[in-house]
């Protein structure tokens, strides 16, 4: 098994960077791609949503709307986070077998 580099603070900035980044444009996917805001519309229309608006006290639709946009935020930063990790590994990899 190979080691892994050790961290720094160039690379921690960079990645944070590329989170951040990566963030924005899964959450601008949303706005600008109707298949993303198809299926955005869709689970938020599902009844385990409902049981969330309930259980957040979301009684009106600025306030369920709050609710989906921090989901949203959420789930695009889980995402990113994902995709920079994989990205991370496969460099160090790829600089260790060189």
């Amino acid at each position: 098994m190979s080691s892994t580099p050790p961290p720094t603070i160039t690379r921690t900035v960079c990645k944070t960077l590329a989170v951040l980044v990566l963030t924005g444009v899964f959450m601008l996917s949303l706005r600008f791609s109707a298949v993303v805001a198809g299926m955005v519309d869709r689970i938020a229309g599902t009844g385990m949503w409902l049981a969330l608006y309930r259980l957040a006290g979301a009684n009106d639709a600025t306030e369920q709307e709050r609710l989906i946009v921090m989901a949203v935020a959420l789930v695009c930063c889980l995402l990113a986070i994902a995709v920079v990790e994989v990205a991370d590994r496969l460099i160090s990899r790829r600089h260790t077998a060189s």
